[in-house]
């Protein structure tokens, strides 16, 4: 059940990232609302917080749920920061960059 599961979310999160590969780039996506972006953070790491949850060890498994969440305004500056240093990468490759200097590797 835990593999299919993981499965299902990696399949979700898979068509709508790469539904969204060419068209949203760092330079647009700072062109959406604060709203609009505030509930794209939300989703994005609600989305991963669950995947990491599943075949992480504990540890690396909280960084990631407590890396956005536990300081939302000053994380949402610093990956803001970054989009407008990388305006041509996507918004996840920041946020994956960002989660593994913080919290290591993961599955």
């Amino acid at each position: 059940m835990k593999r299919a599961h993981l499965f299902l979310t990696a399949l979700v999160f898979l068509f709508s990232a790469s539904a969204q590969a060419d068209a949203l780039k760092n330079s647009d996506f700072m062109k959406l609302s604060e709203g609009q972006r505030h509930w794209w953070y939300t989703g994005v790491y609600t989305i991963l917080g669950h995947i990491v949850s599943l075949d992480n060890d504990e540890t690396t498994t909280q960084c990631v749920w407590d890396w956005f969440f536990s300081e939302p305004e000053k994380r949402e500056k610093q990956l803001e920061n970054s989009f407008e240093l990388y305006p041509d990468h996507a918004p996840t490759s920041i946020v994956i960059a960002l989660l593994r200097r913080d919290c290591g590797v993961f599955k």
